[in-house]
């Protein structure tokens, strides 16, 4: 089950068997199927059918709710949030700098993903990369990390900021998304200049 709303129009993409409740669900709760008590119910209901037809839920990401921004005008973006220590990646920090973060720097780059990131000491500590190669009017969704012991020092905030810059001043639209109750990464957003565009909740079941 997936709904999502962007720019104040919702749309679903289901499964088959669940029309009966998510026409129920629209029918009692018209115009505001985002609130706490119309998830309550839609989650109720969609569990129910879970258990009667033998499903049993994704453990991952059972039930997911996030916030979706995006950003379209250079102008909007606060650059002054940029650290000398972000810079673009390179064939030379991927060889010669030190990973600190889960993401295979020498893989962005075979795949042509732009990606900024954070130096300290020699070490890449936080990025921020996309999720395809940068093409002309293409829209690109920023991922961003940063090594554990290296948080609370706004370098995500940082890399985030030169990204979606340096990806608008190509042409592209910037897009990001984050769990609704995911308090910094919302911040982030909203300090870097992105607008809240919409929201998507999905729910994930496979069969026993």
């Amino acid at each position: 089950f997936l709904m999502e709303e962007y720019r104040g129009e919702v749309s679903f993409e289901i499964y088959s068997g669940i029309r009966k409740e998510v026409r129920l669900f629209e029918k009692n709760f018209q115009g505001r199927l985002f609130t706490e008590k119309a998830l309550k119910s839609l989650a109720a209901s969609l569990d129910a059918y879970i258990e009667a037809h033998g499903y049993e839920r994704d453990k991952k990401g059972e039930t997911r709710y996030y916030y979706s921004y995006e950003a379209k005008d250079r102008e909007a973006i606060d650059t002054s949030l940029v650290q000398k220590s972000s810079c673009l990646l390179t064939k030379e920090i991927a060889e010669g700098a030190n990973n600190r973060t889960t993401f295979s720097l020498s893989a962005l780059l075979e795949k042509e993903l732009c990606a900024f990131v954070t130096l300290v000491g020699g070490e890449v500590v936080s990025i921020a990369t996309v999720n395809e190669r940068l093409d002309a009017n293409s829209c690109l969704e920023v991922t961003v990390e940063t090594a554990v012991a290296h948080r609370g020092k706004r370098y995500a905030e940082s890399n985030v900021a030169a990204i979606t810059a340096y990806l608008l001043e190509k042409g592209a639209t910037v897009a990001y998304c984050c769990r609704n109750t995911n308090t910094k990464p919302n911040k982030i957003a909203r300090r870097v200049g992105f607008e809240r565009v919409g929201r998507f909740y999905a729910v994930s079941a496979y069969r026993r």
